[in-house]
């Protein structure tokens, strides 16, 4: 039996003519039926042991026809569930998050909240132009982390006034001076200076619930910037200076606390900037980014985040100039620096991956969370009228059809990952940027900015990576 023959069967009651994608499980079944209905067509005019025709062989024909059309039915039922499956996803994480960027703190909020800012040689020399380059980010966590390791980790708030306004310190090792921004459920930040110590509003402090949820993001911070940041791995992460529970009776959204390092904005903001959403190249090396760190996020911390949307990516300026080397599986790529440095934050929702690769409902659900947190984030990249955006000519035409077609590309991926019986030994976070990477960044890059040829102007000496 021919493919074409075993095709028609395929198709028989379908109003369009279907081709199974190569390498699929229909694909595979149609290649299965042609070979065993060809194999008992050679046996059928042989002769037994008597002399006579061997019986049935049409009839076993029939019955495998008949089995495999089954099994093709039972395959597309199980496609169309799939499909359902992930456009009631897509439609629910598409509705637009009602974060506001005034609910954190970042270095602008600094420089509204001083009037008069003294900041030591160290700081002005090397870390006022280039404070955000990796180097400059680790040497001055290491000198932050000298002081704040003064502090316990069962160490308590105590109420303290500052000019009129109520705050808190922790033995006067930390102040913190002033709230900012909304106070939410998931904690409150403050402005927070270290007393006769580089400059009055250095860092900033979250004040938190002690609950899981919370304790597992600090957790996470901390491995982050122990195992990540501080071993030059990756940049597209936040640091923490230090954390405190308080074990004494307290009101419950007092008891914990971490030190972080501040951002200068997030995403939300810059896509409400014009000048950076008219502006393709730039959107899309963001957008790149963004990717990449959730990439980095999935396989370097074994973590899927669960809530990326535009407030939980945030920016630091940067006035590094060259390309930023990047390894994943193996492979080089050169991806050009721009004005802005993302970073994946907030990790108040994140789970473990379970890489239980033996059970079938597990890779399938991992996968899908996996696929959701790079699928949701597109939507920042999107006009007003299509997603997040806050215009309706902007982005423009052409970047919101390449936003339509890599939604398109990452459907078709999980899809497939989703309908396929082919087990894979290799987890569903790495095979997913890797299939980014070929299918998206490398198709939609503009002129040099990803590459896989080592230009010149490497930015990095240790590669970051993705994998």
């Amino acid at each position: 039996m021919k493919y074409i023959d075993a095709l028609r069967k395929y198709n028989e009651g379908k109003d369009k003519w279907c081709m199974p994608r190569k390498g699929s499980e229909d694909y595979l079944n149609i290649i299965k039926m042609v070979k065993k209905i060809s194999k008992i067509k050679k046996i059928k005019g042989v002769k037994d042991a008597k002399g006579e025709s061997v019986k049935n062989a049409d009839k076993k024909i029939k019955i495998l026809q008949a089995a495999i059309k089954r099994k093709l039915a039972i395959n597309k039922s199980k496609s169309n569930n799939v499909i359902s499956n992930i456009k009631s996803s897509i439609s629910k994480i598409s509705k637009k998050p009602s974060y506001k960027s005034n609910s954190r703190i970042f270095s602008n909020d600094i420089l509204k909240n001083i009037k008069v800012r003294k900041i030591q040689g160290f700081l002005r020399d090397k870390l006022a132009v280039n404070k955000h380059t990796l180097t400059n980010r680790i040497n001055r966590f290491h000198l932050l982390i000298r002081r704040l390791s003064l502090l316990k980790n069962n160490d308590c708030l105590e109420k303290k006034t500052f000019n009129n306004a109520k705050g808190f310190t922790i033995k006067n090792i930390i102040n913190l001076e002033k709230k900012i921004g909304t106070e939410s459920k998931y904690g409150t930040i403050y402005l927070t200076s270290i007393p006769n110590f580089i400059g009055k509003y250095p860092i900033a402090t979250k004040v938190m619930k002690y609950d899981n949820d919370n304790i597992n993001e600090i957790n996470i911070m901390w491995m982050i910037t122990n195992r990540i940041l501080l071993k030059k791995v990756s940049r597209h992460f936040l640091m923490i200076y230090g954390s405190c529970a308080c074990t004494k009776r307290i009101a419950e959204e007092l008891k914990l606390i971490s030190i972080n390092e501040l951002a200068d904005g997030d995403l939300k903001m810059l896509v409400d900037i014009r000048d950076v959403v008219a502006n393709n190249e730039l959107l899309l090396n963001i957008f790149f980014q963004t990717f990449i760190s959730i990439a980095s996020f999935h396989n370097l911390t074994g973590f899927v985040h669960k809530d990326t949307h535009y407030g939980n990516f945030l920016y630091q300026i940067n006035n590094e100039r060259g390309y930023y080397h990047y390894i994943c599986d193996g492979k080089d790529y050169y991806l050009k620096s721009c004005k802005y440095n993302i970073i994946i934050f907030d990790y108040g929702f994140a789970r473990k991956i379970n890489e239980n690769m033996n059970n079938n409902q597990i890779v399938m659900s991992e996968s899908k969370y996996i696929f959701i947190d790079y699928t949701r984030i597109l939507n920042a990249f999107m006009n007003k009228k299509k997603g997040w955006g806050n215009y309706e000519d902007l982005p423009t035409n052409r970047m919101h059809d390449i936003i339509i077609n890599i939604h398109n590309i990452l459907n078709n991926n999980i899809y497939y990952e989703l309908t396929s019986n082919v087990k894979n030994n290799i987890p569903y976070s790495k095979r997913i940027i890797n299939y980014i990477i070929k299918n998206i960044f490398l198709k939609f890059t503009p002129k040099d900015m990803f590459i896989t040829i080592r230009p010149p102007n490497v930015i990095n000496e240790i590669p970051f990576r993705i994998d």
